[in-house]
């Protein structure tokens, strides 16, 4: 490849934002230098403007919005080589060492809130540290564990905004809530480290899976996904990062954000 010219893999990673206009100048124009250099991708583009077509005319009736973004997300993690993931609403087992001495206070945290929504993990793990959910208000269980609301930092991201609330400075990783308006879309990245979320209101699709309040999923580095919440009313998430994330497209200018 040139500076400007993407290789092929580089071509399909870049795919989706390309069909959906949600590239950069610098990006849409070497995806137009690949495409005129490269018989090839010409064919792998036609089939892929040719495959929702062809699936929906599979189904006996009409898809409903979540169905098609998940499998849209599902279509994405083929192309660039990845096994789809489904839905994960439960900590993975591992996890629940935190609740029991093992010093990552972020994850226990984590785990408190899910134990909040979640009947069958109470009954497993008993229900004494249990944040229990306020519907009123998503974070006033938070609030105690949480700096005053002034010291939160603020910062958009695409159609929300995240707010780092606490840090960890011998190991690196960062507590933070992030808030996502009713149809909004976090712009595609990855991770450096692990990412860890728990929904605490409204709904998120985020790759193959579907998450309401409660739900549990964890990301490894490298994977790519851009999060997009429900049509009705807000989503409120509480992440934590191991690292940074990196952006595609000319977000990626900026490097590793964290």
């Amino acid at each position: 490849m040139t500076i400007l010219v993407p290789t092929c893999e580089q071509f399909t990673s870049l795919l989706t934002d390309y069909e959906e206009g949600a590239l950069g100048p610098l990006d849409w124009l070497g995806m137009k230098l690949h495409l005129a250099l490269c018989p090839p991708c010409q064919t792998f583009l036609r089939s892929f403007e040719r495959t929702p077509a062809l699936l929906r005319q599979a189904w006996d009736g009409p898809a409903e919005a979540p169905a098609e973004r998940a499998l849209a997300s599902a279509l994405a993690a083929l192309r660039e080589g990845r096994q789809p993931r489904g839905p994960q609403h439960h900590p993975e087992p591992e996890a629940w060492t935190a609740l029991h001495g093992s010093g990552d206070l972020f994850t226990a945290l984590l785990l408190r809130l899910h134990l909040g929504h979640c009947p069958s993990c109470r009954a497993a793990q008993g229900d004494k540290l249990a944040l229990a959910p306020t519907a009123a208000d998503p974070l006033e269980v938070l609030r105690p564990h949480l700096p005053e609301e002034a010291r939160w930092r603020w910062s958009r991201i695409g159609d929300g905004r995240i707010a780092r609330v606490l840090a960890d400075a011998q190991s690196g990783a960062t507590l933070s809530l992030a808030r996502l308006q009713g149809g909004g879309t976090v712009p595609r990245h990855d991770h450096v480290g692990e990412e860890v979320s728990v929904l605490l209101c409204g709904g998120l699709q985020d790759g193959p899976a579907h998450l309401g309040p409660g739900d549990w999923i964890t990301h490894g580095p490298g994977y790519l996904h851009a999060p997009e919440a429900d049509p009705q009313g807000e989503c409120w998430a509480l992440v934590r990062l191991e690292s940074g994330i990196r952006f595609e497209g000319w977000r990626g200018l900026f490097g590793v954000v964290r």
